[in-house]
């Protein structure tokens, strides 16, 4: 007899920390999520990482999860997202071709990649200036590592350095924790508010 599970009973247990409702969510819902992440991404090891970094911000944030609808629902929108960031961070050309085909008939996706590219800049503008100047040329303009180093003056070496240090504030970890407090402020902005009722959004810190 095939086993039916209470999505919102797992959420609440999940919400009190019980790691065996973590534990049936992951296996419940990993090959979905890793099958919406390759569909984006394309490649499988990238795919994993995807997914596994999601579930470790779940985990993470489970106390403050403030989910409306399905737990399915919402871990794929996660995904998505995060795969979304990831896109971004990559060659120019590898991210428009992503916006004009994958998010082409996808009001939903269209917003949601709106709001990360916002979510982004506040991380580049929190760069030192080199750092943020080099990765601009390189993510958003398209210059090559030996073109960047010549207009700036440089040293390849230097280049790489600098792209290595915005990455590591990029990370994938980062991006699905940045998910999640998309996710938690649409669903707060979206829900009807109670007398005395009282809005929790907070950002925990990340360490990579």
């Amino acid at each position: 007899m095939e086993k039916v599970f209470d999505s919102e009973y797992l959420v609440q247990r999940l919400k009190e920390s019980d790691p065996v409702s973590f534990k049936m969510i992951y296996k419940l819902y990993w090959r979905r999520l890793y099958n919406t992440a390759y569909h984006i991404i394309e490649s499988d090891s990238e795919a994993e990482d995807i997914v596994q970094d999601v579930f470790s911000s779940l985990w993470y944030r489970r106390e403050h999860l403030c989910i409306k609808g399905s737990i399915e629902n919402y871990l794929v929108k996660a995904v998505k997202y995060t795969a979304f960031f990831y896109i971004k961070l990559q060659s120019r050309k590898r991210s428009m071709r992503f916006e004009e085909s994958a998010l082409a008939n996808d009001i939903e996706d269209q917003i949601a990649y709106k709001d990360l590219e916002h979510l982004m800049k506040k991380i580049l503008d929190s760069l030192p200036f080199k750092t943020r100047e080099i990765f601009s040329l390189s993510r958003f303009e398209g210059l090559t590592y030996s073109q960047i180093a010549e207009r700036m003056d440089v040293s390849v070496k230097t280049v790489e350095y600098h792209i290595s240090l915005a990455l590591k504030k990029f990370s994938k970890r980062l991006a699905a924790c940045l998910v999640f407090s998309l996710l938690h402020f649409h669903a707060q902005m979206n829900a009807k508010p109670t007398p005395g009722a009282v809005k929790i959004f907070s950002e925990p810190s990340n360490k990579d």
